[in-house]
């Protein structure tokens, strides 16, 4: 018996063999390829999430005031370049020396190396010469760009090192994030300040133009509304409305005290998309239009600082926030003896023959949208008061001696004619009257001249706040009798300004007479037990009461940074109306340190000191960092009662005053990174729009755009298949420059 196999039985046999291990070969081939395929797309796809990971760390860093493209206005852009803080030995972002500022340690520059092979390169400057401009960043980037690396392009103190983010770059863009924003609001006027974005502004004007981009679903059209604007080194923001305007028709619109820097905003008429409005603006000024002095402990005496609505200058629009030493003047803002009298068929006419009058001037708890009481009370603040009387021929027979007056609580004196009085005023509150007729001084009731006015008011002005309720009291007396030659009836013993044909003569709520009163009565803190009180007497001659003007008044602005360190000579001018016989003084200075209160200029010179300002001249005192000024107001003289006339000349009332509706103070800047703001005032029917300054797109942040690849071999080991990853990320910085 044979052993072994024969020679056919053999090639079979290597034959299966060899068709097996085929089969398995193959099978293994194609398994590593797919495995090669995988791994490589997988490497591909953490290589790309690396390179965006770190570059969103890198702009998240950064601030937005620091970012630089290249080439400038041709997206997509080739490079990158911004500023990285430094980390300090607790490994917290390192701050400036005063703790204000982050400490700019390094320059990081992202390329796209564009020449074979394609890559992303990071090259990292350190020891970042923060006093360099604009333009030797741009230089920077530029021969980055051109060099491939960063060696050649160092600036003073700096050194460079690039690396490699990645080779077998297939696309790489670089875009600025786009500078929008939405208006919408379903409330009208509802204030919203946004961060419009930034870049490198020089010095002089410039044009922030807002383009329509559409609108909001819910919104009804395309308007834009601007309260405030800030594009300036300084940070300070202007009034839009009174910015040169282009494009769509725009105007100035009343807001209301309170919503808008000024009570009023710029309305811009755009009604579709597309539709663009520019408004004009100055990177090295400061324009204060607000006068908010009281709100940052500023310095003043007898000045007060108030929305203006009633007296406008000439040429300004109505409702600007003026400076102005405030006062009333006008029937309309006056209070008149028709506010408060009332009809009366008492026909007791003949008693008392000596009493102390006192007549409250009351106060409305009620106010008007301007925040004026609506029938009663002094409508305005100001200085004073002045109580207008006539002496007729009827109570010319009466004498009227010892006024004085006293501001009472409003809780103090009774809402309703009828009801319970009681009034307390403190004996030393009451202030004595003297007695004025013709803008000379009498003294006495006596000496005053019949059917003719005359006013009672305080020896020196007094302040009175808006709405005050004031109490006037005096005491009357009969001087003698005297008889109608037409009728024989005797004439009316009292102080009855005037007679209403139809129902008699008018009566005042309130006004409180004591039958027998002496002059010891009108230092009496509580009278309102005397048996003696009678109630709804007869108006005594008080035709009405007013508040003057104070003599002169000073106002100190808050010290304001131009973050301007060049040491550049600084312009004051400004925009005001004085009327005649008033004056107005400005006086400016300068410094590069602010008193520990922050409310003042330590080295600079002192307000007596000072030489007064000439409109749009140099400031003479200094050329310092933070800019002061100081407004000297003298009102204007009148010898007749506010609003008679007699402006010009000599005599105890103020008739206007100056009003200053904006100072701007100015230099020649220097070229910086500048934040572009904007005070919104978002409505229903607003719409988004784009900004843009000079034509030149703001920088809110950067978007990467990146695709790499990387070539692996077929299956069968001749042919190439390209893999690819992509990945884009928009980053905005979160940290400022400032």
């Amino acid at each position: 018996m044979r052993k072994g196999f024969t020679l056919l039985e053999t090639v079979f046999a290597v034959a299966i063999f060899g068709l097996v291990v085929g089969l398995t070969m193959g099978s293994w081939l194609l398994f590593m390829y797919k495995s090669n395929r995988v791994n490589t797309q997988a490497s591909l796809d953490m290589d790309v999430r690396r390179l965006i990971e770190r570059f969103r760390y890198d702009v998240r860093e950064t601030a937005r005031e620091t970012i630089v493209f290249y080439p400038e206005k041709q997206e997509p852009y080739q490079a990158v370049s911004f500023a990285a803080p430094g980390s300090g030995t607790n490994g917290m972002v390192e701050m400036t020396a005063d703790g204000s500022n982050i400490l700019w340690r390094q320059t990081v520059v992202y390329h796209v190396y564009d020449r074979s092979p394609h890559q992303m390169r990071r090259t990292v400057f350190s020891n970042r010469n923060n006093s360099a401009s604009y333009a030797d960043r741009y230089d920077q980037i530029s021969k980055v760009v051109a060099t491939g690396s960063g060696e050649s392009a160092c600036l003073s103190g700096e050194s460079a090192v690039t690396q490699v983010m990645f080779e077998n770059l297939f696309t790489g863009r670089l875009w600025h994030a786009e500078a929008e924003f939405d208006g919408y609001a379903a409330v009208p006027n509802t204030i919203e300040k946004v961060t419009c974005g930034s870049l490198s502004l020089g010095s002089g004007s410039h044009t922030v133009t807002f383009t329509s981009e559409g609108k909001n679903a819910s919104s009804s059209g395309y308007a834009l509304r601007l309260d405030r604007l800030s594009a300036s080194v300084s940070g300070w923001p202007m009034e839009a409305e009174y910015r040169a305007t282009s494009g769509s028709a725009c105007a100035p619109y009343f807001v209301g005290q309170g919503l808008a820097g000024a009570a009023y905003g710029l309305l811009a008429g755009t009604s579709a998309q597309d539709d663009s409005v520019s408004v004009t603006m100055l990177n090295d000024a400061i324009e204060e239009s607000v006068f908010v002095g009281e709100n940052r402990n500023v310095s003043f005496s007898n000045t007060v600082v108030r929305f203006d609505a009633t007296n406008p200058p000439t040429g300004f629009e109505s409702g600007v926030y003026v400076a102005k030493l405030d006062g009333q003047f006008g029937t309309d803002k006056n209070w008149e003896v028709d506010d408060q009298t009332a009809y009366s068929t008492r026909d007791n006419y003949y008693n008392p023959t000596n009493c102390v009058m006192r007549i409250p001037v009351m106060a409305d708890p009620n106010r008007n949208a301007d925040g004026e009481p609506v029938a009663y009370g002094l409508k305005k603040a100001g200085y004073g008061p002045v109580f207008r009387l006539y002496k007729s021929t009827n109570n010319g027979s009466l004498e009227l001696s010892n006024p004085s007056f006293a501001v009472v609580d409003p809780s103090d004196v009774p809402i309703k004619f009828n009801s319970t009085l009681l009034p307390k005023v403190t004996p030393a509150a009451l202030i004595p009257l003297v007695f004025w007729q013709n803008g000379v001084i009498k003294s006495s009731w006596g000496t005053c001249t019949k059917q003719a006015y005359l006013e009672l008011r305080p020896a020196t002005a007094v302040s009175i706040p808006l709405g005050s309720t004031l109490m006037l009291q005096f005491q009357v007396s009969v001087v003698n009798y005297s008889t109608d030659s037409s009728s024989g009836d005797r004439f009316t013993r009292y102080l009855v300004n005037r007679y209403d044909n139809a129902s008699g003569i008018k009566r005042l709520p309130g006004c409180w007479a004591i039958p027998g009163g002496s002059s010891n009565m009108l230092a009496v803190a509580d009278w309102s037990t005397d048996s003696r009180l009678v109630t709804e007497y007869v108006l005594p001659t008080l035709e009405a009461v007013t508040v003057d003007y104070a003599d002169g008044g000073d106002y100190i602005s808050h010290p304001y940074d131009t973050s301007s360190s060049a040491g550049k000579a600084k312009t004051i001018s400004w925009d005001a109306d004085v009327p005649s016989g008033a004056s107005l003084t400005l006086y400016a200075r300068t410094g590069d340190t602010l008193t520990d209160d922050g409310f003042g200029i330590s080295d600079a010179s002192d307000w007596q000191n000072v030489a007064s300002a000439i409109n749009g001249s140099q400031i003479s005192s200094g050329t310092g960092r933070y800019v002061q000024f100081r407004a000297l107001f003298a009102a204007q003289p009148a010898s007749q009662y506010p609003g008679l006339g007699g402006v010009g000349s000599a005599g105890p009332y103020r008739s206007a005053t100056p009003r200053l509706r904006r100072v701007l103070l100015s230099w020649d800047g220097e070229e910086k990174y500048v934040d572009i703001a904007a005070t919104l005032l978002k409505g229903p029917d607003c719409g988004r729009f784009s900004v843009k300054v000079d034509d030149k797109p703001l920088v809110r942040g950067v978007t990467m755009e990146i695709e790499i690849f990387k070539d692996v071999t077929t299956q069968g080991g001749v042919q190439k298949e390209r893999l690819r990853s992509a990945m884009t990320a928009e980053v905005e910085p979160r940290n400022s420059g400032k």
